[in-house]
């Protein structure tokens, strides 16, 4: 269990997974805010951790939200967990920050950040003077270790 909880932001539409993500991430010990569109993200004043973001919500894309969330500090780092199908979508998301197919269930998605749960703050791809021992980095390498099984 972490001593400090780290605060984490969804964003995903999908009221159902979105209740079922938030309960079983604070079960693991993490403070979540829920947010359904681009434009309640945006809304929030409060800085977060990690956000974990859906790629195809309702008015516009996670990528893009992601690099909105990224240069207004509201987060240094991201995570997204989609069932997007949009390759070109998923290349980019690739580029910000590890991402999970919904598919194959939240269990990878827990896994990433269990294992950088000590790790510094993310960094920021708009910042790189930020420290280099990412949870983006460790992220980025548990997700190519789980691709390799």
């Amino acid at each position: 269990m972490q001593s400090l909880a780290q605060r984490l932001l969804v964003v995903e539409d999908d009221v159902t997974l979105a209740r079922a993500l938030s309960r079983t991430l604070a079960r693991r010990g993490f403070s979540v805010a829920v947010a359904r569109s681009c434009t309640a993200a945006r809304s929030l004043t409060q800085s977060f951790d990690l956000a974990i973001l859906d790629l195809d919500l309702p008015d516009g894309n996670g990528v893009d939200l992601a690099r909105q969330l990224l240069d207004s500090a509201k987060v240094p780092g991201v995570m997204f967990f989609t069932g997007s199908t949009d390759l070109a979508l998923l290349a980019r998301a690739r580029r910000l920050g590890p991402l999970v197919m919904k598919s194959t269930g939240s269990e990878e998605l827990l896994t990433l950040l269990s294992s950088s749960e000590s790790a510094d703050p993310p960094e920021s791809r708009t910042n790189p003077s930020r420290k280099s021992g990412s949870m983006r980095a460790s992220s980025s390498s548990a997700l190519r270790r789980s691709r390799a099984r």
